[in-house]
């Protein structure tokens, strides 16, 4: 088996992982960056509308205030501050690398080619990177973590050669992005399915808030197209009606503009009670948009031959429905990006807590940017200073554990399609008891299903490992994508209220006395083990 070193490792290339890697490279470390696709490639990033927020503090209420009302009082509010004083100074920091962008309102919006404007994000972060020096792996699947003694390793599967290689580094950042993609309807990579979470709960980190999961609430939907993101701004310029004419915004009390961006938890539930309760359809009405009104906004300036030219939303309404879009739980830090383990940083939409119940819009982009950057500067800092790690010692856990991940059982998408239907009729934006328990008991038989030996620790058999096998990558994302889905369903059947995005029908209120603070997870044993941390 193949054996790969380094100073800092660096799973994931996405925003949060390429600014990782440049701060680390900064400080004189040898960094690698492995990627599952190619460098910088199937990320939300580069999928994303390159809106990134808090560029620039103008106007009343700030920031940091409409971020944390956003948050419905679960913000750990450390991070909050962080991300709204260091924002201008990061975001600005892209521009002199040579980010084509534009300044407006408070928000910075990349210029490229719509609808992925991120990619402009990426290229920046990646032409960078490489000018430093950081390293990059592509076509790696990690399918292990190991943090031991103050040592770390990583297990992958390089699926263009078929072989499996063991990575030890003297710190890792995990940067691999959300799991909005185990939803049936959603706007993110196809295999945004909770790895990187799976990876730190499965070495022992903690993860909390997995229950609170942002839908974006307009979304294209017309058959055979993907469900497209349509700007907050120019909604708030068109009417949102449903089949008898109602407009949806009065229906429902919600004031906030733009409604897309400040309360997307409220209008996401809104949308699916009208169509998926109900049963009507609703559109979002552009006709009398006017040109000004298209070019106001650079987002939706940018997004305009689409609409118009592809879509004809001049000529018609539009059907919308909400899609998952953001995961605001995930792995626990500190404000340097410290998971619980030491020796592994996080940073990025794999993480939880900075935005509480409810992402205000442009807020992920920007979190990428100023925690990759602490992240990175963090994890160099622990490299520094660890000592010589215990390699040897890395590696023998490592192969002991590849057998289990060697014996998976494999399965065809139609698993993953199920995973997505569950999670999105019982899991998804409106939550009673019935259906988590429902979704909790079939999420338990397909994990079982994929067990070697239907559930057997298949690692604890003697056996030889061979170096090359067929690919395993479908089989163990399908094991990530049940345990993390397991995982939003338990703290989302736990939390009984109902605050920013986790909407309890069976318990509709807020409740501070009970609920304002963290569902925290971390894995003993093969069992999980929940506490709850006041905010």
């Amino acid at each position: 088996m193949e054996h790969v070193t380094c100073d800092v490792l660096i799973l994931g290339s996405g925003a949060a992982g390429l600014r990782a890697a440049i701060s680390a490279r900064e400080q004189g470390l040898d960094v690698l960056v492995l990627c599952k696709a190619g460098a910088g490639k199937s990320t939300c990033t580069g999928f994303s509308g390159g809106v990134m927020g808090g560029a620039a503090d103008s106007g009343e209420p700030g920031h940091l205030e409409r971020s944390l009302t956003a948050g419905r009082g679960l913000n750990q509010r450390e991070l909050t501050e962080i991300l709204s004083g260091e924002a201008p100074f990061r975001l600005n920091e892209l521009t002199g690398w040579g980010m084509r962008a534009e300044l407006r309102n408070g928000f910075l919006f990349a210029q490229g080619r719509a609808p992925v404007l991120g990619e402009e994000i990426i290229r920046c972060l990646l032409e960078k990177s490489r000018a430093v020096g950081v390293r990059f792996m592509a076509n790696v699947f990690a399918a292990d973590l190991v943090m031991e003694n103050g040592s770390a390793g990583v297990m992958g599967f390089e699926s263009r050669s078929g072989r499996w290689t063991a990575f030890s580094a003297r710190a890792i950042v995990l940067a691999t992005g959300g799991a909005a993609a185990l939803y049936l309807r959603h706007d993110n990579p196809r295999r945004m399915l909770g790895e990187g979470c799976r990876l730190a709960l499965d070495a022992g980190a903690i993860l909390q808030d997995m229950e609170f999961v942002q839908f974006y609430p307009l979304c294209l939907a017309i058959p055979g197209y993907a469900p497209l993101v349509v700007p907050p701004r120019l909604a708030d310029h068109g009417l949102l009606l449903n089949e008898i004419g109602e407009n949806i915004l009065q229906k429902y009390g919600i004031d906030e503009r733009p409604a897309a961006e400040k309360a997307r938890d409220r209008l996401s539930q809104a949308l699916f009670k009208e169509i998926y309760r109900e049963g009507r359809r609703v559109h979002l009405d552009l006709r009398r948009v006017s040109e000004k009104q298209w070019l106001a906004d650079p987002f939706s300036a940018s997004m305009r031959h689409i609409f118009v030219d592809r879509q004809k939303a001049l000529e018609r309404p539009l059907p919308v429905a909400p899609a998952a879009h953001h995961t605001m739980g995930g792995v626990r830090i500190d404000s340097g990006g410290a998971t619980s383990l030491p020796g592994l940083f996080a940073a990025g939409e794999v993480t939880g807590g900075l935005h509480g119940a409810n992402r205000m819009g442009g807020n992920a982009l920007s979190e990428t940017i100023v925690f990759g950057a602490r992240a990175g500067n963090s994890a160099a800092e622990w490299a520094k200073n660890v000592g010589t790690a215990d390699r040897r010692s890395i590696l023998r856990c490592l192969d002991e554990r590849l057998t289990f991940f060697m014996e998976m059982r494999s399965s065809g998408t139609e698993l993953l399609d199920s995973i997505r239907e569950i999670m999105w009729r019982d899991g998804g934006i409106v939550r009673n008891d019935a259906g988590l328990s429902r979704a909790s008991k079939r999420m338990g038989e397909i994990l079982s299903g994929l067990m070697p030996d239907g559930g057997r620790q298949a690692h604890e058999r003697a056996t030889a490992t061979p170096t090359h096998m067929q690919n395993p990558v479908s089989a163990i994302e399908l094991f990530s994508a049940a345990r993390i889905a397991g995982i939003v369903l338990e703290g989302a059947a736990r939390r009984t209220e109902s605050r920013g995005s986790h909407c309890r029908e069976d318990h509709p209120e807020q409740n501070d006395s009970e609920w304002r603070g963290h569902l925290q997870v971390c894995s003993a044993s093969g069992k999980n083990e929940w506490k709850f941390v006041r905010e």
